[in-house]
């Protein structure tokens, strides 16, 4: 088993998103990423931008390579939130606060996580 974790200061993240505006959120996220962060209001879309933000970092620490953001997806669900990756669902844990926005990845010993792209 693999484990990657993460932290991110949401108001730098914040800071981060304003200089660099839709050019970013449309590299980091996928549509469905950014519907659901827009869903929440004020500081709450940059929290949960963030919280994925920290969650794709940590799966490319537990895979061990860098992987491009906008492969990974992170969406909400019934029983907490799931990352997707090539077709592979991996635990994810995301918490946030105004200050901090931190995730928490397994990829389990069976996973094909090391695979060559597909």
């Amino acid at each position: 088993m693999r484990i990657g974790i993460d932290i991110v200061e949401v108001p730098r993240f914040q800071a981060f998103l304003s200089r660099r505006g839709e050019r970013a959120l449309l590299r980091l996220f996928t549509p469905e990423e950014l519907a659901y962060a827009q869903r929440g209001e004020g500081e709450l879309f940059v929290q949960r931008l963030a919280a994925r933000f920290a969650a794709k970092e940590a799966f490319c620490k537990a895979l061990g390579r860098g992987v491009p953001f906008r492969e990974i997806q992170i969406l909400a669900g019934e029983n907490g939130p799931r990352l997707l990756w090539r077709g592979q669902e991996f635990p994810v844990s995301l918490s946030h606060t105004a200050a901090f926005a931190a995730a928490v990845v397994l990829i389990p010993s069976q996973a094909r996580a090391t695979s060559p792209a597909g």
